[in-house]
């Protein structure tokens, strides 16, 4: 692996070249691996900032104190086979006439680019937001999440009447969605118990989780948002939906309706959008500026360049509605990518991306969860378990991909 790359304005004719190692553009790269046993001419490079993978899925778990921040992330080293090559530095940009990927080790010119650069946290431009509010995007995120928790909970710990306690020991969380819900079973159900740690008894500290919309966990069914809210009111979390944030200031989050919710901790969950140099470049960008593909996850109007995961914006035929940001998509957008690109070396017809619904899982608390798999509807501990055997078994599976190269070692 590589921290540096000598500046170059040419990738030569066979040069593949990923941009980002999360979940699209790693198994974008594992997958290839094997594939260009019968290219040996054709160079595969990975960049990225960071020398590990983050399983993000697990990033609540990080924030609730659950798990420690390094259990997260993946060593490159350990997942990459010797064949590809790293290079860990900025991306700055991109030269789509020049073929060039502007980094800060310099330019890395390429023949195919892939684009999986991620998401970034979507503030909706609410006033004060970015400046108030925690995120729980990377492994970073979330440690940072725990350890203001800690803190509120200590300066809870040191006021001296009941509801000055509460109020800075209460963490609030912006935004229903799958890693707001998560993150706030798991913190309601954790605080009671480290309370004491800090002096506190263990009805001092809350969480509530404030929702723009109707309902939490939107595009569910209404059977597994029922059994979630019952997990998270049985852990003590206030829900709030229909609760608009307007503004976020040093005493808390405004609503739009007027009403102030105060708290010591507050954690901003509420969606993504693409990085900001994507929305400063010419490529061509949808909703919250996602990168716009066609059916074979090329760039629109981009020869050479496709687009993967959260930056990618790709429209469900089935249902005319662009996919989520989801690991899960993010993963079968690789694999077909790799193949893709398998295929442009071979002369052979591009592969069509059909996303496969695998079902919907998600952790409330330290012990219970709830599940849709294929239309049916479950809660409780059993869900739980199922969350960690999805997770164990992406860790497994990425292991298993560098070692499915039989010359990887």
């Amino acid at each position: 692996m590589e921290d540096a790359v000598s500046a170059s304005t040419a990738g030569g004719d066979s040069r593949i070249v990923v941009a980002g190692a999360g979940y699209a553009g790693l198994h974008v790269a594992l997958r290839l691996t094997g594939k260009l046993r019968n290219h040996p001419m054709t160079e595969l490079t990975l960049v990225d900032r960071h020398d590990y993978h983050q399983v993000v899925t697990e990033l609540p778990r990080v924030a609730g104190g659950t798990r420690a921040a390094d259990a997260v992330r993946i060593p490159l080293q350990d997942t990459l086979a010797k064949e590809v090559r790293f290079v860990r530095t900025e991306i700055n940009g991109f030269d789509l006439a020049g073929r060039r990927l502007l980094t800060g080790a310099g330019p890395i010119g390429w023949r195919w680019l892939v684009l999986a650069l991620g998401s970034r946290p979507n503030d909706f431009a609410i006033p004060g937001l970015a400046q108030r509010a925690l995120s729980v995007y990377s492994a970073s995120d979330a440690e940072q999440v725990w350890v203001a928790v800690s803190n509120a909970l200590d300066a809870a710990a040191a006021a001296t009447g009941p509801g000055e306690q509460r109020r800075l020991a209460t963490v609030v969380v912006g935004g229903g969605g799958a890693t707001g819900v998560e993150l706030a079973g798991e913190l309601a159900e954790v605080l009671p118990q480290v309370a004491s740690s800090h002096g506190l008894a263990p009805d001092r500290p809350a969480v509530q989780l404030v929702e723009a919309g109707p309902t939490i966990l939107a595009g569910s069914s209404p059977q597994l948002i029922g059994k979630a809210s019952k997990i998270l009111s049985d852990l003590g979390v206030q829900v709030r939906t229909n609760a608009a944030i307007a503004a976020a200031t040093d005493e808390g989050f405004q609503l739009k309706d007027g009403e102030l919710v105060e708290g010591g901790v507050f954690v901003w969950a509420g969606g993504v959008k693409a990085p900001e140099l994507v929305a400063d470049s010419a490529l061509p960008t949808g909703h919250n500026g996602r990168v716009k593909v066609d059916q074979y996850l090329r760039v629109l109007d981009q020869p050479g360049v496709y687009a993967a995961g959260d930056l990618a914006s790709v429209t469900d035929p089935r249902s005319g509605h662009v996919l989520p940001p989801l690991a899960q998509i993010a993963l079968e957008e690789g694999e077909t990518v790799a193949r893709n690109l398998d295929a442009e070396l071979e002369g052979r017809p591009l592969e069509t991306f059909t996303f496969h619904d695998k079902g919907f899982v998600v952790s409330v608390g330290t012990r219970r969860g709830v599940a849709d798999i294929v239309g049916i509807a479950t809660g409780g501990r059993l869900a739980h378990l199922l969350k960690d055997a999805i997770e164990w078994e992406y860790r497994q599976s990425v292991t298993h991909l560098r070692g499915w190269d039989p010359v990887a070692r």
